[in-house]
């Protein structure tokens, strides 16, 4: 390793040369470093989410979650599959092995799901779904403002939507919490039955009309001129036009019903701050800079409000959490550099020596923040982590090549003759320090699945470091020592006296004065021998004890400036019942010092595997002031949420964008449904009574209450009633139509109003109203 101080001596100005240009190469890449909380991850996962709205979990399971699993068994590097039953929804989670390419898995998935769409139930359609960190939104904003929900989407879709999407690192920008435009068409039973037609008429006429379908060609000279039959339906009119029975006096549809245009059924209910609003979530490119775009966004806030007439209000956002996490870990890292040279300065007692070797510790972490530029990594907790741990251990190569070059000028050798011999003495002690620390953290960045992909970039930063660091001392130390650094007693390597007075002067240092008594008492006697190593045990073993009362966790919540809980209802509880619950957290939250904003989505609102079971959850997020410790205001809420009593359904914290919750998952498997209630319950309540454990919860949800419709088939065998027609007109009335036809075959045609027996209902014996009763 001395051929490298060689090397450097006899070219110090390349030396000098690389050093400068690596360190404006650095300053240059830093601030093109991206900033985020944690490095980009994706999982090597997809769900899929099927909805079945009205069907119970029994059903789900059998219909649509068991035919899913079975087609996914044959798809290659399958490690695990999770499914969820539940009121009108099943979500099924495939994990798949590390490495997998997650593009081609969808694509399978999807190849598979489409063998089997004739074995689900008409109108149920999985969705695959896949991504990773770079996924979730960067900035959340919310819009309120005005009584018509599709007049804002409409100008924020207009203004602030193209705006948001014009700013450098944006990927998407999507106006989330719409509602779309729905054509209902409402049979009136007393012009249906004058007109005697059924309701199946309608969908008849429906499915025939409005549409275009190919009808060959002809042939007009030359020319092959396809043949094109049907025009599709442009307008409520046209609709209305539609011939529902022909003859000589033809019925159409506004005759018999009624057509409107209206937005559908709410799914889902979205406040921000009391208000109804819209959601306008930023998400970023791969290569996008969060906390620059928050910054963007935020400069533009006022010009958006002005623009769409809204009030926009921000209620997530990564860069705060992330700008403080990356300002105290910088923090620490100067006053870590800054104590470095402080205790250098105390034991080398130069200040050009000082100055010499704390050049190694910014040039070395500036080649690590190269390597992060060059990797396509990011700046984030874990190697602005990696950063400070270098720092204290970067300069340690420098000062054991310094002082011993130090030393042998103090003997008064000729510099350059000092510089080599000093370097070649210590250049394979420091080699072998740092390529032994280099070993320990190096493997991290082989290692592969989720560890891998988390820890890689910190081992590479440290990697990078050390190495840098051994490099530098081993090349620009020698150059800056040879230019700053004056050898004692005029360079004379012979002169006997000069060598006898340093070496005295090493004996009288402080620290060789309080150092060789303890050395001399440690090895004077075996039995101050084993004293010693005694002393050395009980350390480490105390070490080890007092490891045990360290709190650990994936993220701490300090500098965390947002909350997040979940607000579950009994099952079966309605969207309305929700909401009124909500109404009473928001009371709470509106009172709160510390809360800056909040957010509530009462439903399913936009999250595809909500399906239609999610009525009875309110999602909430807060975002808190600058001064507001977030694990603080969780305890506050706590307990003004344990003073509102069991109706506010029960409250649990964690989940969403709070990733710095501590989460244990046990899985507990049973064949038999009962056994399972059972054994998880019991499960549950053991786990609550362990100290330190809050937010118990189980995926194993209620019984959703519904009707059971019990069949008398003797009675239905009388008057012959098929099973498909009853099924099919009691489904139409749990969706909503509100009037339906059954036909007898042995008695005359019998009309029924459906829902609660109107008294329009001229025969209250047929079958189908007994069911109903």
């Amino acid at each position: 390793m001395s051929l490298l101080a060689r090397f450097s001596l006899a070219n110090r100005g390349l030396v000098a040369l690389i050093a400068v240009v690596t360190a404006a190469f650095g300053a240059f890449a830093v601030p093109s470093l991206k900033q985020q909380l944690l490095p980009s991850l994706e999982f090597p996962a997809a769900f899929i989410v099927a909805a079945y709205p009205g069907a119970g979990p029994e059903i789900v399971e059998s219909q649509v979650t068991e035919p899913i699993e079975n087609a996914l068994q044959g798809i290659p590097g399958l490690d695990k599959v999770t499914s969820t039953s539940r009121e009108g929804a099943a979500t099924v989670q495939v994990e798949y092995e590390f490495g997998t390419d997650l593009d081609d898995v969808v694509n399978k998935m999807q190849t598979a799901l489409s063998r089997i769409d004739a074995q689900l139930p008409e109108n149920v359609d999985p969705q695959v779904i896949a991504g990773s960190t770079d996924d979730l939104p960067a900035v959340v904003l919310a819009a309120a403002g005005g009584a018509d929900e599709r007049v804002l989407a409409e100008k924020l879709r207009a203004t602030a939507v193209p705006e948001l999407e014009g700013i450098e690192g944006v990927r998407t920008v999507e106006v989330t919490g719409t509602r779309d435009d729905v054509v209902v068409v409402t049979p009136d039973p007393a012009k249906l039955a004058a007109a005697k037609l059924q309701p199946t008429a309608i969908g008849a006429a429906l499915k025939t009309n409005g549409v275009s379908v190919p009808a060959g060609a002809v042939a007009d000279g030359n020319l092959a001129l396809p043949v094109q039959v049907g025009t599709p339906v442009a307008t409520l009119d046209d609709l209305r036009g539609i011939v529902v029975a022909p003859g000589a006096a033809p019925v159409r549809l506004g005759d018999v019903a009624t057509v409107a245009q209206q937005l559908a059924p709410a799914t889902a209910i979205t406040r921000t701050n009391g208000k109804d609003s819209l959601g306008i979530a930023v998400t970023a490119a791969p290569d996008g800079n969060a906390v620059e775009i928050s910054h963007e966004i935020r400069d533009r806030l006022a010009d958006l409000k002005n623009a769409s007439g809204a009030e926009l209000t921000v209620v997530f956002d990564q860069a705060p959490f992330v700008e403080k996490s990356i300002e105290s870990l910088t923090t620490e890292g100067l006053l870590g550099l800054l104590m470095a040279v402080i205790v250098i300065l105390v034991f080398l007692l130069s200040v050009r020596s000082t100055v010499v070797t704390a050049v190694s510790i910014p040039l070395s972490v500036l080649v690590a923040l190269i390597a992060l530029w060059i990797g396509d990594y990011s700046l984030n907790l874990l190697t602005l982590g990696a950063l400070t741990i270098a720092v204290g251990r970067v300069v340690d190569d420098s000062i054991v090549v310094l002082e011993n070059i130090k030393r042998h000028l103090e003997y008064g050798e000729e510099k350059r003759q000092a510089i080599i011999t000093g370097v070649r003495e210590v250049a394979g002690a420091v080699t072998a320090s740092t390529l032994t620390t280099v070993a320990v953290f190096a493997p991290i960045a082989l290692v592969g699945g989720f560890v891998g992909q988390l820890f890689a970039p910190f081992a590479i930063t440290v990697t990078v470091a050390l190495l840098a660091s051994l490099l530098v001392s081993l090349t620009v130390i020698p150059v800056l020592a040879y230019w700053f650094l004056k050898p004692r007693g005029g360079g004379t390597p012979d002169d006997e006296a000069v060598r006898r007075d340093a070496e005295e002067k090493e004996l009288r240092s402080p620290l060789q004065r309080s150092y060789l008594p303890v050395i001399g008492f440690a090895t004077r006697q075996r039995s101050t021998r084993w004293i010693t190593v005694g002393l050395g045990l009980l350390v480490l073993f105390g070490t080890f004890g007092l490891a045990q009362k360290l709190e650990t966790n994936f993220l701490d919540d300090s500098g965390q400036d947002t909350l997040s809980f979940r607000q579950e209802l009994p099952a079966g509880s309605g969207l309305a019942a929700t909401d009124a619950a909500a109404k009473q957290v928001e009371a709470v939250l509106g009172r709160t010092d510390g809360v800056e904003t909040y957010q509530v989505t009462a439903g399913g609102g936009d999250s595809p595997w909500a399906g239609g079971g999610g009525n009875n959850i309110a999602s909430w997020s807060l975002a808190l002031d600058g001064d507001t410790d977030a694990k603080q205001m969780r305890e506050e809420l706590r307990r003004e949420f344990d003073k509102l009593g069991a109706g506010l359904g029960e409250v649990s914290f964690g989940g969403g964008q709070d990733a710095s919750t501590s989460q244990l998952e046990v899985i507990v498997q049973a064949s038999d449904p009962e056994v399972l209630t059972r054994a998880t319950e019991a499960a549950r309540t053991a786990m609550a009574g362990v100290p330190d454990v809050e937010d118990v919860t189980t995926s194993l949800a209620d019984r959703v209450p519904r009707v059971d419709v019990t069949v008398d088939r003797v009675a239905a065998g009388r008057v012959a009633s098929p099973r498909p027609r009853w099924v099919s007109s009691c489904r139409r009335r749990s969706v909503g139509l509100r009037w339906a036809r059954w036909r007898s075959t042995v008695a005359s045609r019998t009309w029924c109003c459906g829902w609660a027996l109107s008294r329009r209902c001229r025969r209250r014996s047929c079958v189908p109203c007994r069911w109903v009763r």
